[in-house]
């Protein structure tokens, strides 16, 4: 039986210089699992003995994964926490082991090339030195609030007596990391080297840490910054605003980032034995909680769905170096700014001028946008820019590895581009329809090359929401398949995939759930009550605003394609005609339920007028519950008709896809949270009360007579 080889080695060189190499067999990247930490655990202790015979002299961290440090924790360990006590138990050991680093009598140096994030950060904090690479790769974080957690490894502790407390708060509090630069400049980071010879670099740095010639930075603070980080009225100010702050943006919906903020206050004055333990408490509770695991649990689903191909699939996947993309819109804009954000060239073709003018003043805003917020360095802003090339011609397109078709929702037009395209494209590239709900399998039965043919389904605004719907037609190839998946990934996206069905999986859901509104208005609900009460629920926007935003003229088209898929149940209200027949297309024309000015934003009096809003009063429960338990019943029609393979699959669908509240965990995970029968039983009601558009799905009914999990199907 062969031996796996351990996931950390010690070296010692010519130099009398430890290095310890994490290095995980069988993955790419380095993740502190249990595992892991035993080893660690193991070398430090040899580590004791040796340095207490005279060498090693230093001690370096170092990776054997190609641009990345390490990673984190492994979250699949994190979902096994049984309850407050044990979490707090496995944040105390690995406080235990990482203090015991922080205690070695010689230079410690953490070596970073790559990402380090979480706990491989709060690694890091336990050296001397932290010392990066100047790569793109390396950024610095702690993202665990993401996770509903808060540093607990000690990082909660150390990081804002290193860089502040603001700077820390900002870190922990949004879960972001910074690049390399930044954290040099925060004082995280102690020197930048060239990712070019790095290893000789940190070698030199480590002998200078012995002779006591590192020089470490000092980042100044202002005069209000002192008075905020340095007296107790300052820090009880610094506190109050960091608490205003997170409750306005969360509506105290998540408790992690609370406590952490507790945490921090707490701390500040304790050594760091007496603070370590407030943190390990405080992870243990906030670890099990219903938030925390709905976290862990997407957090998984998405890597989930990062392998839903085979490794074989994946590795037939095309390189890709240029992307075209048809269709200068506010989409297609959107689309090639992500491209070319992403460092990878990218064509923009229109067949009119004024609309790739606008096309390409769009990507440039979002780009400027992200210079101005840091996303981007700002002296790279025009460099990825010059990535993007306007034309009124396909000339280029015979160089192209994937094109993307982003032009109106007209299955004569698609077919019409496919064609022209396919004159031009060459053998190996992708053709990419961003259809939201034509068939792709329809298309692709013109196409020259149907293997190559596949959906990629991108959601407004492109540049911040984070699903992508990948469509298999029948005639897909696995090399076009894992072609999407790859962009997809170095885009930032995640991606499910689904089968070719109307209205795919997303826009299916929210078909009902939008066309709900019409008959809510209709028995008296008014706008600004109907979205109240989904925001209150966690949404980011109520479905009168989202159809605003959509525009009415598209939802009635997408509205047609669903009632001739599905029949009845996907009937709109005539309420929406109404508004249309009022000229209303919704935000585009500035007049949809509500009015768009420059000075304010609220329901349209003439909306309010044609529905006589208030003749009778609708909860705020009821309105809950039919938009979202008909969005429920539908998901359950889709899971049985295979449009996803996965309940994890519609859960994290509809939270990255729209904004779905993450704390609930999804759809299906919300309605576990309700009991089946709940839902079954007041779906029941609603059916005898508004008609046969809530009558329970088949698959439904049938997981309430077995009493199983909507999250376990």
């Amino acid at each position: 039986m062969v031996e796996t080889p351990a996931p950390l080695r010690l070296e010692i060189d010519s130099n009398k210089i430890a290095w310890l190499v994490f290095d995980t067999p069988d993955s790419r990247v380095n993740l502190l699992d249990s595992r892991l930490m035993r080893c660690l655990d193991q070398r430090l202790a040899e580590l004791e003995s040796r340095i207490a015979t005279g060498y090693p002299v230093a001690v370096i961290l170092w990776s054997g994964k190609p641009g990345t440090f390490i990673a984190g924790a492994d979250v699949n360990e994190i979902a096994l926490i049984e309850d407050e006590v044990d979490g707090r138990l496995k944040s105390a050991a690995g406080q235990r082991i990482f203090r015991r680093l922080e205690r070695l009598g010689v230079p410690k140096i953490a070596a970073i090339d790559g990402a380090c994030l979480g706990g491989g950060l709060e690694l890091a904090l336990a050296c001397d030195w932290r010392v990066a690479s100047d790569s793109r790769k390396t950024t610095l974080g702690l993202p665990e609030v993401r996770l509903g957690l808060i540093p607990g490894f000690g990082g909660s502790v150390r990081l804002p007596r290193l860089i502040g407390i603001q700077r820390a708060l900002s870190m922990i509090l949004t879960g972001r990391s910074v690049s390399a630069r930044i954290a040099h400049r925060y004082g995280l980071v102690d020197q930048i080297f060239p990712s070019e010879g790095f290893r000789a670099y940190i070698a030199t740095v480590a002998l200078d840490a012995v002779l006591g010639r590192v020089e470490r930075l000092q980042p100044g603070l202002s005069t209000r910054d002192r008075f905020l980080e340095g007296t107790a009225v300052g820090r009880r100010i610094l506190f109050g605003n960091a608490r205003k702050r997170v409750l306005k943006a969360s509506g105290g919906r998540y408790p992690a980032p609370l406590a952490a903020i507790e945490v921090i206050r707490e701390t500040l004055e304790l050594s760091i034995d007496e603070a370590l333990p407030v943190e390990a408490r405080a992870l243990g509770r906030v670890a099990t909680t219903q938030v925390g695991r709905n976290l862990v649990r997407l957090f998984r689903l998405g890597q989930a769905a990062r392998k839903v191909l085979s490794p074989d699939v994946v590795d037939r996947a095309r390189e890709i170096e240029k992307v075209a993309v048809v269709g200068a819109g506010v989409m297609g804009g959107g689309i090639a700014e992500l491209v070319a954000a992403n460092d990878i060239s990218v064509v923009l073709k229109d067949i009119d001028q004024d609309a790739l003018d606008t096309g390409l003043r769009h990507a440039n805003e979002l780009l400027q946008k992200a210079g101005k917020r840091g996303i981007i360095a700002p002296t790279e802003v025009g460099l990825k820019f010059a990535l993007i090339h306007g034309t009124l011609t396909y000339e280029t397109f015979e160089e192209v590895d994937l094109v993307i078709e982003a032009v109106i929702e007209r299955m004569h037009v698609k077919r019409q581009v496919l064609g022209e395209v396919e004159e031009v494209l060459p053998p190996h590239a992708v053709f990419a329809t961003n259809t939201s709900s034509l068939s792709v399998t329809e298309l692709g039965r013109t196409a020259a090359r149907p293997q190559s043919v596949v959906g990629l389904h991108f959601f407004n605004p492109v540049h911040r929401m984070l699903l992508v719907e990948i469509i298999r037609t029948p005639f897909s190839s696995e090399e076009a398949l894992a072609t999407a998946f790859k962009l997809a990934e170095r885009l930032g996206k995640t991606a499910v995939l689904v089968a070719d069905r109307p209205g795919f999986l997303v826009n299916r859901l929210l078909a009902p759930y939008l066309n709900e509104v019409g008959f809510l208005l209709a028995d008296g609900a008014d706008v600004a009550g109907i979205d109240r009460a989904l925001t209150d629920f966690g949404l980011p926007m109520g479905p009168c605003r989202l159809l605003d935003e959509i525009g009415f003229d598209v939802a009635a088209h997408v509205a047609k394609e669903m009632v001739r898929a599905f029949g009845d149940r996907m009937r709109p209200s005539a309420a929406l005609d109404t508004l249309a027949n009022l000229g209303r297309l919704g935000k585009k024309n500035s007049r949809g339920f509500y009015t768009y000015s420059e000075r304010d934003e609220r329901v349209d009096r003439e909306v309010a007028r044609a529905f006589g809003a208030g003749r009778r009063t609708v909860s705020a429960d009821e309105i809950v519950d039919r938009c979202l338990l008909i969005l429920l019943n539908e998901a359950m029609y889709a899971l049985s008709e295979g449009v996803v393979s996965r309940a994890g699959d519609v859960d994290l669908a509809m939270v990255l896809g729209t904004g779905f509240p993450p704390h609930r965990g999804g759809p299906l995970a919300w309605a576990d949270s309700l009991g089946v029968y709940v839902v079954r039983d007041r779906l029941k009601e609603l059916q005898d009360a508004h008609g046969e558009r809530f009558a329970p799905a088949p698959a439904l009914e049938r997981l309430a007579d077995s009493g199983g999990s909507f999250t376990a199907v």
